[in-house]
């Protein structure tokens, strides 16, 4: 299968496919490892059948990849894989009510308006999200990511002898499975009534959403990770990256670490602030948790730190707390670094 074809059947499946018995493979990707969940369906039960991690050295992706699957004993050739970055984007936009034919000719139309590139530059994908969210008015969810971007990725897990499934935005595989989640946890519809915003802290990126009664009202990446602390503290002391990193994730930190860290953090709080105060410029509304997730997340008292300077509520959450799990899975994983696999899991439960 040729990759444009590909791309135009199964990019941004937006829905959780139907089915009743299968088994997925979902794939993060990222620039310092790659994390894999393997999750199999049986009607509307979920379990966890694979984790996997791999670091990624010398820039070597592909060499990751192979690894997490042979370590996670994976031997499926169809994997789900995500998108994030400057080269895509979500928008959640309100739209006059129409039937699903009328909305997808209009939107042909109508796209330009919301996606900020060329549409000739482009493959996009949208989805009605809610019908009546006002008088006479739906809410409409539109991804796209630049071709050039997407046929890169795709040529790459092609190259390895892999099927691309689905391709999806990472942030939206966050919704998923946080979805799961809320639903597990907090089965009375009235439990996750409000603003929920899921960040989600990788290496490089940091995904965030904003939720509303669980559903998608806004999304974007932001260039700070867990990285860009490392990279503070090499800089201030002179010191190698790894050298960085361990004192990073030290327990018994000194002051001067304390401050750089703190110091990064306040940078995250002063971007995130942005989008809330957009955020509630445009809806009038304020959340009122942020669910923090990813390797980024698990930084020793960032919730703390991250509350008071925002004075919100974070809360680390468990991408994996809704699933199942097989007895044979490694609970170092499992248990241990579970807030990695936030984008794995979600892409996996497409």
């Amino acid at each position: 299968m040729e990759i444009k074809e590909i791309i135009y059947r199964n990019f941004f499946r937006i829905m959780p496919k139907a089915g009743i018995r299968y088994s997925t493979v979902g794939l993060d990707i990222g620039n310092s490892s790659v994390k894999l969940v393997k999750t199999e369906r049986d009607n509307n039960a979920y379990r966890i059948s694979a984790l996997g991690v791999e670091e990624v050295k010398s820039g070597n992706v592909k060499d990751a990849v192979k690894a997490v699957l042979a370590k996670a004993g994976v031997e499926n050739k169809r994997v789900n894989i995500g998108l994030c970055g400057k080269q895509t984007v979500i928008r959640c936009v309100v739209v006059p009510e129409m039937e699903e034919t009328d909305f997808k000719n209009s939107l042909k139309y109508e796209a330009a308006k919301y996606i900020p590139f060329p549409l000739s530059e482009v493959i996009w994908d949208s989805k009605i999200l809610k019908h009546n969210i006002e008088s006479s008015k739906m809410l409409v969810l539109i991804a796209a990511a630049k071709k050039d971007f997407v046929t890169q990725k795709l040529k790459m897990i092609l190259d390895l002898g892999l099927e691309p499934c689905v391709l999806d935005i990472d942030s939206l595989a966050l919704v998923n499975a946080f979805d799961l989640l809320s639903n597990k946890v907090k089965p009375d519809k009235k439990a996750s009534a409000g603003i929920s915003v899921l960040l989600n802290i990788g290496s490089h990126l940091s995904s965030l959403v904003f939720l509303e009664d669980n559903l998608v009202r806004f999304g974007r990446d932001i260039a700070f990770g867990g990285n860009s602390i490392t990279q503070k503290i090499a800089a201030k002391l002179n010191i190698n990256f790894g050298e960085a990193e361990k004192n990073k994730l030290s327990l018994e930190k000194t002051g001067e670490i304390k401050g750089i860290i703190e110091s990064s953090l306040t940078d995250l709080a002063n971007e995130l602030r942005l989008s809330f105060d957009y955020y509630e410029s445009q809806t009038g509304k304020t959340a009122q948790t942020v669910y923090l997730s990813g390797g980024g997340s698990s930084l020793d008292g960032i919730c703390v730190f991250m509350g008071s300077a925002m004075n919100i509520l974070f809360e680390a959450w468990n991408p994996l707390a809704a699933l199942k799990q097989d007895d044979g899975l490694d609970k170092k994983l499992s248990e241990g670094f579970s807030s990695r696999f936030a984008v794995a899991a979600g892409l996996s439960l497409r």
